[in-house]
């Protein structure tokens, strides 16, 4: 082939990829085709890390009348998952702040910040919040958070008197009476208990938490999403049951647990987002005179909101302390209590969830005495469910 046959064809094909590249970006589609070619055609497994992070964020936050879309695409091999969520923001908190903390969590779990838009007040002078994100330029994410009305601010606990009141409640015990275990019960401070029913040591660990002067939990065990494949153990409580059926195992669970004087969920993604199922639990935790503090597996939650319905005094966790891994998959349990202590000071009150690590034992040992010195108060959840 001849010199200038050779830089025919090289022009002929560099306008033919320059066409298509102005053909992709004119479709939109220019950034699925990147993705596609550095990300396998899939890019799910990122974005359903980046809606953990976002789910974390806005329980955090406590966005109330979350709703949320979930669809599945796959155009021209290019796997996706999209979300649309909204929510309201609670009254008196502060767009920016609700700004920083979503976009630092999308960050931290490998989004991208694509757009956000802050409104010009309406008529009743109510702003909102208009975010979207995306891995490697492809939208996955849509987020709107509306200010809140003025009058329709959640009931919150009164902030303390003597400095802020923070609860930490330890799940899953009841597996064993390990080391581990027995140092979670000689803390000289009054953090709660979570046990789970039928679990060979649970009525064991009961009476040792109860004689170490901690508060107990039954540990309801629920189906999440994901179920069967996600276990949640036995004695759980599933969509398919009956009223009746769940109700006679959550009976069951309770009896399981000597000393617990409420409930908080196991995993539950899936049913604490139903309102019928919701209902039976509470109607036997009005009966026993229990509380239920709702662990916040999901944002759509609407287990307060039926504790309410039926009188149970209820409180929300505010996150989990040891549950995210870093990229060294390591867990920054310092770092999340820190969190606590400072969203405690905002609030009055605070609820953590851990799980009954040796680190997390060892991050609570370093850190509780210095929370205390600055003014805290680590009471039992009882203290703050209303």
């Amino acid at each position: 082939m001849s010199r200038i046959r050779r830089w025919l064809l090289v022009i002929a094909l560099g306008t033919i990829a320059l066409l298509v590249i102005a053909e992709l970006r004119s479709s939109g589609r220019l950034s699925e085709f990147t993705s596609r070619i550095f990300d396998g055609g899939d890019i799910s497994r990122h974005a359903e890390r980046v809606n953990s992070a976002i789910d974390g964020a806005l329980v955090a936050l406590e966005i109330e009348g979350l709703e949320s879309v979930r669809e599945e695409l796959d155009e021209d091999g290019v796997k996706r998952i999209t979300w649309e969520k909204s929510g309201r923001i609670p009254r008196g908190e502060r767009l920016y702040r609700c700004n920083l903390e979503i976009t630092n969590a999308v960050r931290s779990a490998g989004g991208e910040i694509l757009r956000v838009r802050e409104s010009d007040p309406n008529w009743r002078d109510l702003r909102t919040l208009d975010m979207r994100f995306g891995i490697k330029g492809v939208e996955t994410h849509h987020l709107v958070l509306s200010e809140s009305p003025r009058g329709t601010e959640a009931p919150r606990p009164p902030k303390a008197e003597e400095g802020p009141m923070i609860a930490i409640v330890i799940d899953d015990f009841g597996h064993n009476m390990s080391a581990t275990t027995r140092g979670f019960l000689e803390l000289d401070y009054a953090v709660t208990i979570a046990i789970l029913p039928h679990t060979p040591r649970a009525p064991a660990v009961a009476e040792a938490a109860h004689g170490a002067g901690k508060e107990v939990l039954v540990h309801l065990p629920m189906e999440p999403k994901g179920f069967p494949d996600v276990d949640p153990g036995d004695g759980a409580l599933l969509l398919s049951q009956s009223a009746s059926e769940r109700g006679e195992m959550v009976r069951e669970c309770i009896s399981d647990i000597p000393h617990a004087v409420g409930a908080n969920n196991h995993m539950g993604s899936r049913l604490t987002e139903d309102t019928s199922a919701m209902r039976s639990v509470m109607y036997v935790l009005k009966e026993r005179g229990f509380f239920f503090v709702d662990s916040m597996t999901t944002p759509l939650s609407v287990a307060r909101a039926e504790a309410a319905r039926a009188g149970v005094p209820t409180a929300r966790s505010s996150m989990f302390l040891d549950s995210t891994l870093d990229e060294a998959g390591h867990r920054d349990v310092e770092g999340k209590l820190r969190a606590l202590e400072e969203l405690a000071r905002r609030k009055g009150v605070a609820i953590g969830i851990c799980h009954p690590r040796r680190e997390t034992l060892s991050a609570l040992r370093r850190m509780l005495p210095g929370m205390m010195e600055r003014g805290c108060r680590i009471v039992p959840v009882s203290r703050i469910v209303q």
